[in-house]
């Protein structure tokens, strides 16, 4: 309009800011992370009794995956007071507070030892790392053992960028991190990680999960949790705005095969061969059909009411979530990770007939055992929960009763 004034154009302005938060579906992401209208549950109310793992080697442990042909559990570990100085997925640029003690830990689970397992450091001779050290910075992994005793694991290794002339460290807070994906090979009785190949690519930028094809293939999908924006005013809007995606890697390259997500998490994929797409901005769970050029097509959506991490698949199939009932008190939480509480919860997805079954499976609504639980696994053999976080300085077993 020709005859707009400041003040008004002020006010259409904003209307029109609300009318496109509201498209975003803010209100969504303010309910699920405050948790308003939400029933939290005590741990007695569910049959499993509970023990904490407080151990060094199993601090910050943002991921993990259970071999089943070797009895294994592998959990990419960390540092939990790094982790509110260095986490690029969580825009935490501070390289000089990074964690140098970074690994993946093996615990065998037919070997008890105490109230835990026998367990190991992995060394990884002849990895590069970053600038030759050697190091990981991990979050999100996957792993296959399609072959009994042959396993791979994709890694997501949040490697803090460098000059490459000088070697020095970039500031990582305007560039972000110089992510990749490092493929490693071991087998039962594991004690080293033996380093195959590295996967680069300007599209592997926030990567959160990797799920793996399986099989021969080394192929892998993954989340961009914040699209290939890496730091700035474009990666802290992008869960509101949609900018983040699914992007699928091999051999020859990398590329994006499902734009327009909001903070997409811990993927993973199903006994079915489906992908499973959870949200951490939203909830729910995006079902995607692979197709023969590893592209995906969109085949439902499950309706789960909560900010969702890391999926896994357990040996009959069904999908543990780990969810947060509060999802203000994770973020909350980095800020002190040894002193922080937050409730947990974990849920169990069934494919049935007519379509997907939503429970509840455990809940700690003050945080009194549980962790900041970021990944939750279930054991088939065992009936135990295993729940792990990306900052908590434990893990703990949930037993049957």
């Amino acid at each position: 309009m020709v005859g707009l004034t400041v003040s008004s154009f002020g006010v259409y302005g904003l209307l029109v800011v609300i009318a496109i938060l509201y498209q975003t579906e803010l209100p969504r992401m303010v309910k699920l992370g405050l948790g308003i209208g939400r029933t939290l549950e005590p741990l007695g109310s569910f049959p499993y009794t509970y023990r904490r793992i407080q151990e060094p080697r199993l601090e910050a442990c943002e991921d993990m995956w259970l071999s089943e042909s070797t009895r294994q559990l592998f959990l990419a570990c960390s540092d939990s007071l790094s982790r509110k100085e260095y986490l690029p997925n969580g825009g935490k640029f501070n390289v000089s507070g990074r964690s140098l003690r970074d690994s993946i830990v093996v615990m065998d689970l037919e070997r008890p030892s105490g109230d835990s397992f026998d367990m190991r450091t992995l060394e990884t001779p002849g990895f590069f790392g970053t600038d030759g050290d050697g190091r990981l910075h991990l979050v999100g992994f996957a792993g296959s053992d399609d072959e009994p005793g042959d396993i791979r694991l994709w890694v997501i290794n949040t490697k803090p960028s460098v000059d490459p002339i000088t070697g020095e460290f970039l500031d990582n807070s305007k560039v972000g991190a110089n992510s990749t994906v490092e493929l490693f090979k071991t087998g039962a009785g594991a004690t080293t990680l033996e380093h195959i190949k590295t996967f680069f690519h300007s599209q592997i930028a926030t990567p959160n999960k990797v799920t793996a094809l399986g099989g021969p293939h080394d192929g892998f999908y993954y989340t961009n949790d914040h699209g290939t924006v890496k730091t700035g005013l474009g990666y802290a809007l992008s869960p509101l705005l949609a900018k983040a995606d699914v992007s699928f890697c091999d051999d020859t390259t990398c590329r994006t095969v499902v734009p327009g997500l909001k903070y997409p998490n811990g993927l993973v994929k199903g006994h079915d061969g489906l992908i499973y797409v959870p949200s951490a901005s939203i909830g729910g769970i995006d079902v995607f059909e692979p197709l023969p050029d590893h592209g995906l097509k969109k085949i439902d959506h499950i309706d789960v009411d909560y900010s969702l991490d890391n999926l896994n698949v357990d040996a009959s199939g069904d999908i543990y979530a780990a969810a947060f009932p509060i999802a203000k008190q994770i973020l909350d939480g980095f800020n002190d990770p040894l002193n922080s509480f937050p409730a947990a919860t974990a849920l169990r997805i069934r494919k049935t007939l007519s379509g997907y079954e939503v429970t509840k499976v455990i809940e700690d609504r003050n945080g009194e055992v549980l962790p900041a639980t970021t990944t939750v696994l279930h054991d088939t053999k065992t009936g135990k929960l295993f729940m792990s976080s990306v900052f908590s300085p434990f893990i703990s077993i949930c037993d049957e009763e």
